[in-house]
């Protein structure tokens, strides 16, 4: 169960680190590049477009399911008592208040979510075969200093 909380927290931390300004950074680095530079690097785009100014748009794609929670916990439940107390006998009777606390610790169990993750990118290029502008769509189109996460 530990181990799962810190691989959790160093997930974070480098996902934390990437951020869509950096793959924006990164795209813009390929502006002005042969076509063939992209796809020897990226692999084959997922497809194809053919403009009519006989250019093209190329579009690669990244999808991915990340699970989150599905862990354990303990949590303190503290309990505050208080009130007064009469007690009778033969000898006569007694009065007195009384405080306390206990604490039982319940079980809190995080349900087990499966997040899809995508990133769409597309390249335009002109008809000499240079990539001239871009466009993402997504929510893991994110990059670690200009360089893309796979």
């Amino acid at each position: 169960m530990m181990i799962k909380r810190v691989l959790a927290v160093v997930s974070i931390l480098l996902t934390a680190c990437a951020t869509t300004a950096n793959y924006e950074k990164m795209l813009n680095s390929w502006v002005g590049w042969k076509v063939d530079s992209l796809v020897l690097s990226w692999g084959p785009p997922r497809s194809s477009y053919p403009l009519s100014d006989g250019g093209r748009i190329l579009e690669f794609s990244n999808q991915r399911n990340v699970q989150i929670g599905g862990y354990t916990t303990t949590v303190p439940q503290t309990t505050y008592n208080s009130g007064t107390a009469n007690v009778y006998g033969t000898g006569g009777s007694a009065y007195g208040t009384y405080s306390g606390t206990s604490t039982t610790y319940i079980q809190q169990t995080t349900p087990v979510q499966n997040i899809a993750m995508q990133c769409i990118t597309r390249f335009t290029v002109n008809a000499q075969g240079i990539i001239t502008k871009w466009n993402w769509q997504g929510n893991d189109c994110r990059a670690i200093n200009g360089v893309g996460l796979d």
